[in-house]
């Protein structure tokens, strides 16, 4: 095989592994250092350049990714107003924060961005947890930077490169509570990151029926925590990425969206996820 050919093929393998809906290279790792989120640790400055804050009247609410200049991916139950199943709330109460780290700190690279729509997922209930997935509209593109950049989404159902990701391990991160007890925990100001493992959907749902729960986890859904609990997302997690490492070195990709649990980091019942896989080409329909 000469030389530009098997460089067109490596070339391809790296283009199948990931989809990249941005205009630069994604899920590029900025500090690599091995390492609401209960039982976790602060991540580093601009780790995970994707992440952005929601907020509504300056208080972080959930999180969410960027996806490429002009969309950030959330859940859908974050926009739900609470008073009705298709009540959602109005772009003009929402605020994106790009580059955010410590939420007490105004500047220092951190800013806001006004939101120009609201897409949900068109099977999306609020009070229900399947297909909750949405997707946020930027009124201007963001400008890449260290600590802003696009992240990686993974390989639909049908592409070659899909995965299942059972038994990889993963990190949530967020600004969530770092304890499902209010009274014992708070919400953190600085982000946090926890390692996870993702549990295969069948043994998930075992765990969760051992517990006496009748919790219907769907194939649209991903599981991932421990076991003996200890390590989770929480409050104000919601709509954060689960990520984990590519083939490519120094990269990271987004394999789901804090969606929902029975309280947090419990024994048997670990987090569940809305899969990003199984709605590619949703998001590709709304953002291309």
């Amino acid at each position: 095989m000469h030389l530009s050919v098997l460089i067109a093929v490596l070339n391809l393998s790296l283009l199948e592994a990931v989809n990249n809906f941005a205009d630069v290279s994604c899920g590029l790792i900025r500090n690599i250092r091995k390492s609401k989120i209960v039982g976790g640790q602060e991540a580093f400055k601009s780790e995970f350049p994707w992440m952005v804050s929601i907020t509504r009247r300056g208080n972080h609410f959930c999180g969410g990714t960027l996806i490429n200049r002009n969309y950030v991916l959330t859940a859908a139950h974050c926009l739900c107003t609470g008073s009705g199943h298709i009540d959602y709330l109005s772009p003009k109460s929402i605020k994106i924060t790009i580059s955010q780290y410590d939420l007490t700190k105004q500047g220092d690279g951190a800013y806001e961005m006004e939101v120009k729509g609201v897409t949900v997922h068109p099977k999306y209930q609020c009070n229900y947890v399947k297909d909750d997935i949405a997707i946020l509209e930027l009124e201007r593109p963001v400008l890449w930077t260290e600590s802003a950049a696009p992240a990686c989404l993974p390989a639909e159902t049908l592409e070659k490169a899909y995965s299942q990701f059972h038994d990889s391990v993963a990190t949530v991160a967020g600004w969530g509570w770092t304890n499902e007890h209010r009274g014992n925990g708070q919400r953190s100001n600085i982000l946090r990151k926890a390692k996870v493992q993702v549990i295969e959907t069948e043994k998930c749902r075992s765990w969760y029926k051992s517990q006496g729960k009748k919790t219907r986890i769907q194939e649209t859904q991903i599981c991932a925590g421990h076991e003996q609990g200890g390590i989770d997302a929480c409050w104000a997690d919601s709509g954060g990425p689960l990520m984990v490492e590519t083939d490519t070195q120094n990269q990271m990709m987004v394999v789901g969206v804090v969606s929902t649990g029975i309280g947090c980091a419990r024994p048997y019942l670990p987090g569940i996820y809305t899969r990003v896989s199984e709605y590619i080409p949703w998001i590709r329909e709304v953002v291309q």
